[in-house]
């Protein structure tokens, strides 16, 4: 079931085709320098510690670049700016967590927290962000314009629209209850994703 799931994502590749996640609303956003990143919206009972170690960066920085006078004091709502690392050009993990063999040869299955975030392996254009893949359920596929694609299946949300383009280790999807599945393709045939991504 999943090989052939698998198929029909890469189908949809080939033919341009993708199914975008619903939408919402934009919200108001400060300004903020020309920096590369993405916007966290703070969640109830979250703390900049926790954001900042959930996205791997130290908490300094990301009180500095959102201005924040008192980093003890987050409104539920609040967008905070989240500066992405420069990029490596190479593979790095979506996710930390437990991996697990996977029943497709060359991927990684990887258990984590619900609601861990998954991000983009390497920069690259969200060819498919489908909503429902047989066997896989909500799938973000990145394009990585060198004939390289990640696989994200498995997801609880998928948080980018097919056709944008992303950049390493911004946010692509969160994680529900089950392992987020992730493989590393060059065309169609799956590489030993393992290999390609440093040593934990």
């Amino acid at each position: 079931m999943q090989l052939r799931a698998l198929a029909i994502v890469l189908a949809v590749v080939a033919c341009g085709c993708s199914t975008p996640p619903e939408q919402p609303a934009a919200p108001s956003r400060q300004a903020i320098p020309a920096l590369q990143g993405s916007y966290h919206q703070v969640r109830r009972g979250e703390t900049l510690w926790r954001i900042a170690h959930s996205y791997g960066i130290d908490v300094a920085t990301l009180a500095r670049v959102n201005q924040l006078p008192n980093t003890t004091e987050l409104a539920v709502g609040q967008q905070l700016f989240i500066p992405l690392p420069k990029e490596s050009g190479r593979f790095l993990w979506p996710l930390r967590g437990t991996t697990r063999s996977s029943t497709v040869p060359g991927g990684v299955d990887i258990a984590a927290t619900p609601g861990s975030l998954v991000r983009a392996s390497r920069s690259g254009r969200v060819a498919v962000a489908a909503k429902n893949v047989p066997g896989w359920g909500k799938t973000v596929l990145l394009d990585h314009g060198d004939g390289y694609l990640s696989v994200y299946a498995g997801l609880d949300q998928v948080l980018v629209p097919a056709g944008v383009p992303v950049r390493q280790g911004m946010p692509v999807g969160s994680l529900g209850t089950r392992p987020l599945h992730f493989e590393i393709r060059y065309h169609t045939s799956v590489r030993q994703t393992l290999a390609l991504l440093p040593s934990e």
